[in-house]
């Protein structure tokens, strides 16, 4: 089956950083197979994917397993498989500018110094793709701290807002599926809560 888009969230695959604020993009991945309801993640080379369905369009989603740190090469074998435009890969990810649970879209842009986005553009040698980024920046962490604040396990509390946020950005990602990514970010990036996906 052919797809349309590639949409990738980002993390670590060991158990042991399931529930840390770097692996927002994993939480994004598994929220958006559930609201599709497609199939179970299986190993596609250096990543796990699903080839999932949302409104007539077939998509690609995956969590890499190379580390954080080495995205791009997940993510590039893909889209080259797949033979995608930059503008139809989709990358969800953690960022320490935005305040806890805010989802915020992008077009393009730089990488924000999150090394798993300088992994992609350093592999697919653009910046020109949509990214849905999870604010998970904590006032009470300082900078010296960041490093295993990304890498340690929330607390349940916080965590589950983390799960909250990261449905939103899930819905947001099946309407850039379904009804392009200018309207998802409309829609998203409004104050306030967001309105359900269109259609869900």
């Amino acid at each position: 089956m052919s797809v349309e888009f590639l949409v990738a969230g980002l993390g670590n695959p060991e158990p042991r950083y399931d529930r840390s604020p770097h692996n927002a993009g994993f939480l994004v991945a598994d929220k958006v197979r559930e609201l599709c309801r497609g199939p179970r993640f299986s190993r596609d080379g250096e990543a796990e994917a699903s080839v999932c369905r949302w409104r007539g369009r077939a998509f690609l989603l995956l969590k890499p397993l190379t580390y954080m740190n080495r995205s791009g090469i997940a993510v590039a074998r893909l889209v080259r498989r797949e033979s995608l435009p930059a503008e139809r890969v989709i990358v969800c990810y953690d960022d320490l500018d935005l305040p806890f649970g805010q989802v915020r879209l992008r077009l393009s842009g730089g990488a924000g110094g999150h090394h798993g986005m300088e992994s992609i553009l350093e592999e697919l040698g653009t910046g020109d793709f949509p990214r849905i980024r999870l604010g998970i920046r904590e006032e009470a962490v300082e900078k010296g701290e960041q490093v295993d604040y990304l890498l340690s396990p929330l607390d349940p509390d916080r965590h589950a807002l983390l799960e909250e946020a990261a449905e939103r950005a899930a819905r947001a990602v099946l309407d850039a599926v379904a009804h392009g990514f200018l309207l998802a970010m409309n829609r998203h990036n409004r104050r306030g809560k967001p309105e359900p996906a269109a259609g869900a």
